[in-house]
């Protein structure tokens, strides 16, 4: 996956760089350095939880921008492959994007959901910052000068842990896009917060939140995660398949957290910049959670989600995947090999995968036989 090319092109216009490649990159020697640092300094103050994204404003966007648009497209498309049916016959698409910042959330959305029988969708913008606003404003003039069907509409207003917008309209995807460790600094998230924006939903309305892949954030996800759950109103529907309580929170070390890593091709500007910083940027790394609103009854795939790297040991490889019944160790030993199990030696953290004829051993421990079929399910 890659962002699309106008968006790495608006960018590198804002920031005064518009030809920056490995040719013209001496001729912008200065700023990089300052880019550079100024990523340096908003790293030091994210680890001690200082927000500083309007001090050093252009690492941000140069940086976070493209990793946090790159995120939310692979979500909802995520989203379109396991429930498609929340797509079918859509000609048009309400989105309300709470702390949106410069609109990475709102613009990765756009460019994940657009196809050829989409002829509208209105973006709803709510933050405190005007300078990351004026930002997202910059970059939704330039989308809309090429798309008549988009929309936008941007509101400065602080965001409070109970969530309050004057607008009585129904959206039909909002979003919390690396925000809710702002809004809300307490290790438990409420769930009064997410019932108050579960108001602002249609009656089959989606909420996606992604929130950053630190053990800290994750698991106050995977907490809020069991809590909304339970409630009547609301569906859980990734990243775990199920809707049961989730089986890492009950392991005993208390070290297991869930989040992804996926693979991704940066853009060029974003590989320059890198130089000297030496960052993982290959990797997009973060953990979400997509919550349904209604009561119907979701038609469910019948997979399940690898929540652990592949360990290969002498004679055996195993991993640990996301079931119903709570997390289950999934072992195959290297002599059950087979055609149709091929699959398990390519499997990777975050992987789904469709398993058949496996012998349970336990109730948390599945063996791979020469009979087991084992499919990634992409």
């Amino acid at each position: 996956m890659q962002l699309p090319a106008d968006v790495m092109a608006m960018i590198l216009q804002y920031l005064g760089m518009p030809d920056l490649n490995h040719t013209t990159e001496p001729r912008y020697a200065h700023r990089l350095r300052a880019i550079r640092r100024q990523m340096i300094l908003l790293s030091d103050d994210f680890a001690s939880d200082t927000p500083s994204e309007n001090r050093y404003s252009d690492a941000y966007f140069v940086y976070n921008f493209p990793l946090n648009m790159a995120k939310t497209m692979h979500v909802i498309k995520e989203i379109r492959l396991r429930y498609a049916d929340f797509f079918l016959n859509r000609d048009h698409y309400d989105l309300l994007d709470i702390g949106c910042g410069e609109g990475a959330g709102m613009f990765g959305a756009y460019h994940a959901l657009r196809n050829k029988g989409l002829q509208r969708v209105k973006l709803v913008g709510i933050d405190g910052s005007k300078k990351m606003l004026d930002r997202a404003k910059y970059l939704a003039a330039r989308f809309r000068a090429h798309d008549p069907g988009l929309k936008t509409r941007f509101f400065r207003q602080r965001i409070q842990e109970r969530f309050r917008f004057a607008s009585k309209k129904k959206y039909d995807i909002v979003l919390v896009i690396n925000s809710l460790a702002e809004i809300i600094q307490e290790a438990v998230i409420s769930s009064r917060f997410i019932i108050s924006i579960l108001k602002h939903l249609t009656n089959d309305g989606l909420l996606l939140i992604i929130e950053p892949a630190l053990k800290k954030f994750s698991r106050r996800l995977m907490r809020l995660r069991d809590e909304l759950a339970l409630q009547k109103e609301v569906q859980v529907l990734l990243p775990c398949l199920h809707g049961n309580p989730c089986g890492l929170l009950e392991v005993g070390s208390r070290n297991e957290w869930c989040h992804q890593s996926v693979p991704w091709l940066p853009p060029r500007f974003l590989k320059i910049i890198n130089q000297g910083l030496n960052r993982e940027i290959d990797i997009l790394k973060f953990a979400y959670l997509v919550l349904a609103k209604g009561k119907a009854r979701l038609d469910r795939p019948k997979v399940y989600r690898v929540v652990s790297q592949l360990l290969r040991e002498k004679g055996k490889s195993r991993c640990f995947i996301c079931t119903p019944q709570g997390c289950v160790e999934l072992v195959k030993l290297n002599r059950s090999h087979d055609l149709r199990n091929a699959d398990f030696d390519a499997i990777t953290k975050g992987s789904v995968v469709y398993v058949e004829n496996v012998t349970v051993k336990k109730n948390n421990y599945w063996q791979v036989t020469a009979q087991t079929v084992v499919a990634i399910r992409e």
